[in-house]
C-alpha cells in the first residue's frame, strides 16, 4: 500500500486541562500553530497514489530523530467506548499490547534504525489509558490539504492529557467510522500542545472493514481488536523511527518501515514480552534486504521481519 505525506497546519488548543476517566472542557484556548505531516495507512485498495512498479530497496535517514525509548498513552475516543458490547476485548487488548511491546522480539526489529539522539531501543513504557467519552467525529476526516479536521485530532489530546511528553505516542482510538471517501485505516501525525512537543495516531473503528482487517484466526481475538492491533504496530513502528515525518527512515517511494510490509502476514502470530499474542504485520528491515533474509514484501522485496 502506498502512502503520501500531507503537508498541515495544526492548529492545536494550547490549554490542556488534567483529566481523570472524563476529561473537562478546557479554558479560554490558546491558539499555538504548530507545523506537522500526516502519514496515512490507506485500506487495501483505497491508496490514491498508484502503486509503484519497481521495488524501492531500503529506507534512508534523512537527518532526523527517532524515539530513542518508547512510551506510549491510550485514547478511546467516543460514546460507545463506554458500551461493552462495542468495547469487547478491544480496550483490555490493546493495553495489554501496548504494555507488551516493552522489551519485545518485535519491537528488537526497528533497533538497526537511529537518529541524530541515538538508536532506537526496544524499551517502552504504558502510561495508562482514558476514556473520552464526548462524541468523537463520526466519519474519518478528510486528510487532503488543507484538512482542518486533523487539528481536531491533536486537540483532542491536549484536552486529555495535562503536559503531553515529549517521548510518547499518543494512539487516539476512535469510534470514528471508515469511508470509502476517506479510505484510510490510521494515519501518524506530530504538533505541539501550548509548547510541548507531542507524537500522536488516529485509529477508525475497523470493527467491519475488509481493508483494514489482519485476517486472524489465529490468536481468538475479535476481528475488531485484530485489525487494531496490527495497525497499531504499523502506525508504532512509524511513529519511532518517522517521528518527525520526512526526517525520519522512508524509501525512495516516500514509504516508511510499516508500508513496505503493509498487508502481508506470513507468521500466524508473534508473542511480546508479557505473553500476549498477535496476529501482526512484518516491519522492514535494512539488514534483513542486504543478508537477502525475511520474507518478502508485496513487490517481492526481502525485508519483512515478524522479529529478531
Amino acid at each position: 500500500m502506498k502512502a503520501r505525506w500531507y503537508l498541515l497546519t495544526l492548529a492545536v488548543v494550547g490549554a490542556c486541562t488534567e483529566t481523570s476517566r472524563t476529561p473537562t472542557t478546557p479554558g479560554s484556548p490558546v491558539t499555538s500553530p504548530a507545523l506537522g505531516q500526516v502519514h496515512v495507512f490507506w485500506a487495501r485498495g483505497r491508496s490514491p497514489v498508484s502503486p509503484q512498479a519497481n521495488p524501492a530497496d531500503t529506507v534512508l535517514w534523512h537527518q532526523g530523530n527517532v524515539l530513542v525509548a518508547t512510551k506510549t498513552f491510550a485514547i478511546f475516543w467516543g460514546r460507545d467506548w463506554s458500551d461493552p458490547t462495542f468495547a469487547g476485548d478491544k480496550i483490555t487488548g490493546l493495553t495489554s499490547f501496548l504494555d507488551g511491546w516493552n522489551n519485545s522480539h518485535y519491537a528488537n526489529i526497528l533497533t538497526e534504525y537511529f537518529g541524530a539522539n541515538g538508536p532506537v531501543t526496544t524499551a517502552s513504557t504504558f502510561l495508562g489509558s482514558v476514556i473520552d467519552s464526548s462524541r468523537a467525529p463520526i466519519d474519518a476526516p478528510d486528510v487532503t490539504p488543507p484538512a482542518p479536521e486533523v487539528s481536531t485530532l491533536a486537540a483532542e489530546v491536549c484536552r486529555v492529557v495535562d503536559v503531553p511528553d515529549p517521548d510518547a505516542v499518543y494512539m487516539v482510538y476512535a469510534t470514528t467510522r471508515f469511508t470509502p471517501s476517506t479510505g484510510y485505516c490510521a494515519f501518524h501525525s506530530w504538533g505541539t500542545c501550548g509548547r510541548h512537543p507531542m507524537q500522536f495516531a488516529f485509529f477508525v473503528d475497523m470493527d467491519t472493514v475488509s481493508g483494514c482487517s489482519s485476517g486472524d484466526m489465529f490468536t481468538g481475538h475479535s476481528p475488531g481488536l485484530a485489525s487494531l492491533a496490527s495497525a497499531t504496530a504499523h502506525e508504532l513502528s512509524e511513529a519511532i523511527t518517522d517521528a518527525r515525518i520526512g526526517t525520519g527512515w522512508w524509501d525512495n517511494n516516500g514509504q516508511e518501515i510499516g508500508d513496505k510490509c503493509a498487508g502481508v502476514f506470513l507468521v500466524s502470530f508473534v508473542t511480546f514480552s508479557n505473553n500476549s499474542i498477535w496476529h501482526v504485520q512484518g516491519e522492514w528491515s535494512n539488514s534483513a534486504f542486504h543478508a537477502g533474509t525475511g520474507q518478502p514484501n508485496q513487490t517481492g522485496e526481502l525485508g519483512c521481519l515478524y522479529g529478531r
